[in-house]
């Protein structure tokens, strides 16, 4: 039987010689694959249709900041690098999968992009808006709502990575919070799950919560997450 075939979005960037480049760091590819699925990188904004035909589902992967046009926010600080390239990528993607309602998993920015495409708003950063750190790799718990993907995958809560500055706000239309931690007494929404699509998304990395190295040490195996979405994407 054929493997399911995903699509993944990476960044831009630059060659040496400054030639235009689209990024991914490969542990979001090889975790595909061990799922069951086949990776592909979307490297053409223009062919969000023909990707959406072609894929079976859509992964959207960490980077850079959403451009805070895109939830009707003026930039509130010099250190939020956005990705306007990106973003229209994605947009469109996102578009044509759910015009097919096929299923898309986003990670750390993949969560914020969803929001913002279903016309929620961001926290444009954490330390200063809400207190707390959320970045560079630092661990905590995410309680996990008991009737979804994650509480039927791991229970009442999950000890996970954190590598993002920016948190959900006000939650898009049709999203539900499904797992929350805390930023300096706040609480902030780490996981959502659209009401009617095939849709759901995560804070936090777990391409770095599985193989052989992971963040945190000891944690518990992200690979159930990426074979229920593979799963999704064989139905």
């Amino acid at each position: 039987m054929m493997k399911p075939l995903i699509l993944l979005s990476g960044g831009t960037g630059a060659a040496a010689n400054g030639t235009p480049t689209w990024t991914l760091n490969q542990n979001y590819a090889e975790n595909v694959r061990r799922a069951g699925g086949l990776p592909l990188l979307a490297v053409d904004n223009a062919c969000a249709d023909e990707y959406a035909e072609l894929a079976d589902g859509l992964l959207l992967s960490g980077g850079k900041d959403v451009a805070t046009s895109r939830y009707g926010q003026e930039q509130k600080f010099d250190f939020v690098i956005t990705d306007p390239q990106r973003d229209d990528l994605e947009y469109g993607l996102i578009k044509a999968f759910v015009m097919r309602k096929k299923p898309i998993f986003g990670v750390c920015r993949g969560i914020q992009i969803l929001n913002t495409y279903f016309g929620g708003t961001l926290y444009q950063d954490i330390p200063a808006e809400l207190g707390g750190d959320h970045a560079k790799g630092v661990c905590h718990p995410v309680r996990l709502k008991a009737d979804s993907i994650l509480g039927r995958l791991y229970g009442g809560t999950l000890e996970t990575n954190s590598y993002h500055h920016q948190a959900l706000d006000a939650l898009g239309d049709g999203l539900i919070a499904i797992g929350w931690s805390d930023a300096g007494g706040h609480p902030i929404v780490e996981a959502i799950e659209h009401e009617s699509l095939p849709i759901w998304s995560v804070q936090w990395h777990p391409e770095r919560m599985t193989g052989p190295e992971t963040n945190p040490k000891n944690c518990a195996d992200s690979l159930p997450i990426f074979e229920y979405f593979i799963g999704q994407c064989r139905k």
